[in-house]
């Protein structure tokens, strides 16, 4: 695990100070070792985190054999012994560390070499032959990529995260108001391939990035809706026969995700993703030590909840809470380590946990995605009835009326519609179903010309699969996968992500849709796999629709904080949101006693503060 950076210049204008510069910027994702190599055309280095192979063996680049191929590479390869058992056994590899296969497996596929790559990775190969760089992100964007292109100056910038980019001065920092529209329009965080940044981008999950000659070329090598058989749903199948087959996947993952020469631990709520992290562990005898976050507010706590997952198991746990009287000091911090807006103050703690127990262990393991493989969420249970209705299981519509009941915050009709409005069209309704006000805050003529339709593509025949896909591609997954890598790569921590092994996620794709929804039980496989070792009431306890106290914080601890944002003379001349109008919502929200959606408040401070403490700010 590293960061890595590089700038590619077929003017053959010495970029080497402005690559080391990045580097340095990004000290904290690889403090073991650095390293730049320049060439004719190029420079590029990495930081290295020391996960596999502490030893200098495992120090990039990694060469081809004539060295004509340079590789830097952030990530783990998980398949990389099965690799070199299949198609290198006679070749001498000089060290156990998985990045060695890249350029040898890049030798003798071409392309096509990342097929075969099972794990999570962002990739630069230089070919000094052909005189071409290729960047590549791993199927589902675990391990990120950004790049700024400049034609004029035939000058290719990249880097595993954003700030060091603009070491190349010919990078200036500009907001993109393209990315400010569908953050505050449509509660979007990292659904495309840009970034808040103008004429700064991501890799996109599966996608491969060609430069030759001047010209970028992007190539996809992955789209799950190829591996998937939707036929099957129509299909006599056998449920146990087909869970049974999961399981083996899921182990298969949790054996290679739990290779390191450095201690691991788990990431843990109370929820059912937890319950199958900590029980994967289990089953592969890797005796680990778990971490939670928790609040000053017992009553959004899940502390209880998974101190009985790790007791069950024997696992040591350990828990981080953060003092309300050092919220806003978090806030802000996490603000400037985000680098970009964020949509929820669950971040804060999520980063508090990191860097509590930085010391304590270099790899975690999280749950991430567990929902959107599994069709966890709330709101999938409306996307399944109508593709029960539309498979014509005539009665579907009764069954899920009687089971859904009234949420924590909205009665059984309000989720329902909610729930029908969020996969219809994903506009101000939030997880639970109940919607949110954004009437008249923002200054719809600063971003008239952004304002543009978003569509998503929906490559499957099943409603609950498009549902899914979304989540997993656009909206839920990319922005929980940007906050965990930045926040743990900020304290020189590898996060890996079993539930998201490229194989099981399309085992769990492809079950047909009638098994995703058992007697009232969403995710009943990933139940079913844990219900072995844990407490069954552990694995069909209600999935908590609201998981943090962040309206109670806006209400309470950060009301003065808000109030003080909202009346400075920078909210106050700001041109896309109505500092004043704003102030009234929040004080909707101030006085209400029930719950009150915060979800497009907590967005509008957040852009604000982002704004005044990133945007504005000088480069650091």
């Amino acid at each position: 695990m590293c960061g890595i950076a590089g700038i590619i210049n077929f003017n053959k204008i010495d970029k080497h100070y402005a690559v080391n510069e990045m580097l340095d910027a990004i000290n904290f994702r690889g403090p073991d070792f650095k390293n730049v190599t320049k060439g004719e055309f190029f420079s590029a280095g990495m930081v290295r985190l020391s996960i596999l192979d502490l030893s200098n063996n495992g120090n990039q680049p990694f060469l081809s054999s004539d060295g004509k191929i340079l590789v830097f590479y952030n990530g783990e390869i998980y398949n990389h012994k099965e690799l070199k058992k299949k198609y290198f056994a006679n070749h001498n590899f000089s060290s156990s560390c998985d990045g060695e296969i890249l350029p040898i497996l890049f030798k003798k596929f071409g392309k096509d070499f990342v097929k075969h790559l099972k794990g999570m990775f962002s990739i630069c190969i230089i070919d000094k032959n052909k005189k071409e760089i290729l960047l590549i992100r791993d199927r589902f964007g675990i391990k990120p990529l950004y790049y700024n292109f400049n034609s004029d100056k035939s000058e290719l910038t990249f880097c595993s995260e954003i700030h060091p980019l603009f070491k190349n001065k010919k990078i200036k920092k500009y907001e993109n108001y393209s990315e400010t529209n569908r953050y505050l329009n449509l509660g979007l965080v990292n659904a495309t391939n840009e970034t808040w940044f103008k004429n700064i981008y991501q890799i996109e999950p599966g996608q491969m990035l060609i430069y030759k000659k001047n010209q970028l070329n992007f190539h996809r090598y992955y789209k799950l809706s190829d591996y998937i058989d939707e036929d099957n749903d129509i299909k006599e199948s056998n449920f146990f026969k087909l869970e049974k087959e999961i399981f083996n996947y899921i182990s298969e993952s949790f054996k290679q995700h739990s290779i390191s020469d450095q201690p691991i631990g788990i990431h843990i709520s109370g929820g059912n993703d937890s319950a199958a992290l900590a029980v994967g562990c289990k089953k592969n005898n890797l005796h680990t030590k778990c971490y939670t976050f928790d609040y000053e507010e017992t009553n959004f706590s899940e502390k209880n909840d998974a101190l009985e997952i790790s007791s069950s198991l024997g696992f040591d746990h350990s828990f981080s809470k953060i003092k309300n009287t050092e919220l806003i000091s978090e806030f802000e911090k996490v603000v400037k380590i985000q680098y970009e807006p964020f949509s929820s103050l669950r971040i804060v703690s999520q980063n508090h946990l990191y860097e509590t127990y930085k010391d304590s262990c270099k790899v975690i393991l999280d749950g991430s995605g567990g929902d959107e493989i599994a069709a966890g969420y709330k709101y999938y249970q409306v996307a399944w009835m109508l593709d029960m209705l539309k498979d014509g299981y005539k009665n579907s519509h009764k069954k899920l009326f009687k089971l859904a009941t009234d949420q924590e915050t909205i009665n059984k009709s309000q989720f329902l519609a909610g729930s029908l409005m969020k996969i219809l069209e994903n506009n101000n309704v939030t997880e639970d179903g109940s919607s949110y006000e954004n009437s008249n805050i923002l200054n719809m003529n600063s971003l008239a010309e952004f304002k543009n339709i978003y569509q998503f593509e929906s490559p499957f025949k099943s409603i609950l699969r498009n549902v899914q896909f979304k989540d997993l591609m656009y909206t839920k997954l990319p922005r929980c996968l940007r906050y965990v890598d930045r926040a743990s790569m900020r304290y020189s921590i590898e996060t890996r992500l079993p539930l998201l092994d490229h194989e099981l996620v399309q085992k769990f794709f492809s079950l047909p849709t009638k098994y995703k929804f058992i007697k009232g039980y969403q995710r009943m496989v990933l139940k079913n796999f844990s219900k072995s070792k844990l407490n069954q009431k552990i694995i069909f306890k209600n999935k908590r629709t609201i998981a943090d106290p962040q309206s109670y914080w806006l209400k309470t601890n950060l009301k003065n904080y808000v109030q003080d944002i909202l009346n400075s003379r920078f909210a106050k001349e700001d041109e896309i949101i109505n500092s004043d109008k704003l102030l009234e919502l929040f004080k909707k929200l101030f006085s209400s006693k029930k719950h009150y959606n915060s979800f497009f408040l907590f967005q509008c401070l957040n852009y604000i503060v982002w704004k005044k403490n990133v945007l504005n700010e000088n480069n650091d």
